[in-house]
């Protein structure tokens, strides 16, 4: 379904003369991340109505795929299968972040940590998209700008009293960090296949 629409976005394109066939990959590509991501922020809204968590979900999406999009991390190959988790992830870190749990020690010990994580190992590149030298440092550059800022939000709102936006800042970043570290993970064994089928 995702290349069929992908295929005719870019036919309807193609025909009012916008797009030449020698784009097409690229357009094809570039839909279809963005009918993925409006695909998940639609089944984001439609799950905060259902659980009324909709402002606990918005308060983790926000920072995380804003700092995911230069940090990279663990992509699934199917666009269904990243679509389900991720809306599982999204739908589970609004219950958690609604339940109104106090911010314990061990949380900020265990968010200092993905933070350190984070600043160390973004950016993790996808199997699927290798990113060059340049593109690493430029990507690692901003992932670790943007991780600063929201560290600076956070503590703002952590001393004005806005718990909710603190909470949902360290589970953005507690996510993100467990997606780099399985990310490298994946990377390094899909390596070790490559090498192990070469010889």
């Amino acid at each position: 379904m995702w290349k069929k629409t992908t295929g005719w976005l870019f036919e309807v394109q193609k025909r009012n003369g916008i797009l030449e066939e020698k784009d097409r990959r690229l357009y094809e590509y570039a839909y279809g991340v963005l009918l993925g991501r409006v695909a998940i922020y639609l089944i984001t809204v439609i799950l905060g109505i259902a659980t009324g968590n909709w402002l606990e979900m918005l308060v983790f999406l926000l920072p995380f795929t804003v700092l995911r999009q230069y940090a990279g991390g663990i992509h699934l190959e199917k666009a269904g299968s990243c679509m389900i988790v991720s809306s599982i992830l999204v739908l589970l870190c609004g219950q958690y972040l609604a339940s109104g749990s106090a911010v314990m020690w061990q949380i900020r010990i265990i968010w200092l940590a993905a933070v350190g994580v984070i600043f160390v190992m973004a950016p993790v590149d996808a199997s699927s998209k290798k990113l060059d030298v340049k593109e690493k440092k430029v990507y690692g550059m901003r992932a670790r700008v943007i991780l600063v800022i929201e560290c600076a939000i956070a503590g703002v709102f952590s001393v004005t009293g806005y718990s909710l936006i603190v909470k949902g800042l360290m589970v953005a970043h507690i996510v993100l960090a467990s997606g780099l570290i399985l990310g490298w993970i994946k990377i390094f064994f899909d390596k070790e296949l490559e090498v192990t089928n070469y010889r």
